[in-house]
């Protein structure tokens, strides 16, 4: 079953949210909790942006959350996935389709920006294409 996330999931949301970041593959990256959690905070908590959980037995399996915000570059907003991640096949697929639903239906939304980390499932990138998002720039880092 997939739904709105509420205040109760925060802390499934954190936990799915610190279990992705430790497994992306950053040698130098230092995960703030406490800012992760913030940013689950705003995402459920603010009508602005987007966070839903898929639930199966009572707990929280998967997560999507996106916050919407300004661009410097264009006239209208951004809506940037911050968290998709999922503990049992499949349960993220009706989690995307929800967000994409979402984002296309608000007028406000110029873009929709999901950044693959370096060691994402490459499956995921398929999906996400199928779903009508297109791979548009390479990006590179460097954590200090």
């Amino acid at each position: 079953m997939i739904r709105p996330a509420k205040p109760s999931d925060t802390q499934a949301i954190v936990d799915l949210g610190l279990d992705a970041l430790s497994k992306a593959g950053y040698e130098n990256l230092v995960i703030d909790k406490d800012k992760v959690r913030e940013v689950a905070i705003e995402c459920i908590s603010s009508s602005s942006n987007f966070a839903w959980v898929a639930e199966e037995d009572g707990k929280v399996v998967a997560a999507v959350s996106a916050v919407v915000h300004d661009m410097m570059f264009y006239e209208r907003k951004q809506a940037t996935v911050v968290q998709f991640y999922t503990l049992k096949p499949n349960a993220g697929l009706p989690l995307m389709r929800e967000f994409l639903k979402w984002a296309r239906g608000r007028r406000a939304i110029k873009v929709i920006c999901f950044t693959l980390e370096c060691r994402t499932d490459p499956r995921i990138g398929v999906l996400l294409e199928r779903l009508g998002l297109q791979s548009e720039i390479p990006m590179f880092m460097e954590f200090r």
